[in-house]
């Protein structure tokens, strides 16, 4: 079982069938923010969809039987790690894709498409819901819990915001074994998160390693005193 990495909406005025054209990309900045926080408190709450981990939903105006279904198209050998599924919708919404007005529409379509497909007793139709909720009820506001340490005295854990920028807001929070707060640091806004690798507790002092990986190899662990 794969946790989830990401969500796309695409759209086609085709079938999505093997030998057609792929569907394609659309510029809504604003959707893709919506639908990003979304994916994060999901991951948050290790929600799966099975053996993939990269759902790609076609918006369509062609006949889809029940208005979802799995895309008659078949999975990439070389990238199994997504599938696609596709949606009929209508021609005005289809029209309006890129426009504001569409996002609600289009967000309800999401999280239809997981409460039919996806849904299960580990993680049923109110746990999807109630993510889809705090996601755009709280926008930019909500907290993910990106990473945590915990040792015999202390945890500490960093919690993000996706803000409306693009940006990442992270948050560090140290609480002693009795989960009061005893330490908590704005970090610096980014948009990558190869600052956040390890975090390591020893005593009062948290640090937090880069990624091991080559965009990370100069950065400095980041140290804090608590």
């Amino acid at each position: 079982m794969k946790t989830i990495s990401d969500i796309r909406v695409y759209r086609s005025c085709v079938d999505n069938t093997d030998g057609n054209s792929l569907p394609e990309d659309f510029n809504n900045s604003r959707l893709n923010r919506v639908i990003h926080r979304i994916v994060m408190k999901l991951r948050e709450k290790a929600f799966s969809f099975g053996e993939f981990d990269h759902l790609y939903i076609n918006l369509t105006t062609c006949a889809v039987q029940n208005g979802f279904a799995p895309a008659k198209r078949s999975a990439d050998k070389y990238h199994p790690w997504f599938r696609y599924y596709d949606a009929e919708v209508s021609k005005s919404l289809f029209d309006s894709l890129e426009t504001e007005q569409s996002i609600p529409s289009i967000v309800e379509i999401v999280e239809q498409m997981l409460l039919k497909f996806f849904s299960s007793p580990r993680f049923d139709a109110e746990a999807i819901h109630a993510c889809f909720f705090e996601a755009t009820s709280l926008g930019e506001k909500m907290l993910v819990k990106f990473k945590e340490k915990r040792s015999n005295e202390v945890t500490a854990t960093v919690y993000l915001r996706y803000l409306d920028s693009g940006l990442y807001e992270p948050l560090l929070m140290v609480c002693g074994s009795d989960d009061k707060l005893i330490f908590e640091k704005q970090l610096p806004k980014s948009i990558v998160l190869d600052a956040f690798g390890e975090i390591r507790i020893a005593k009062k002092r948290v640090t937090i390693l880069p990624r091991r990986n080559s965009y990370s190899k100069e950065r400095k662990p980041m140290v804090f005193t608590i």
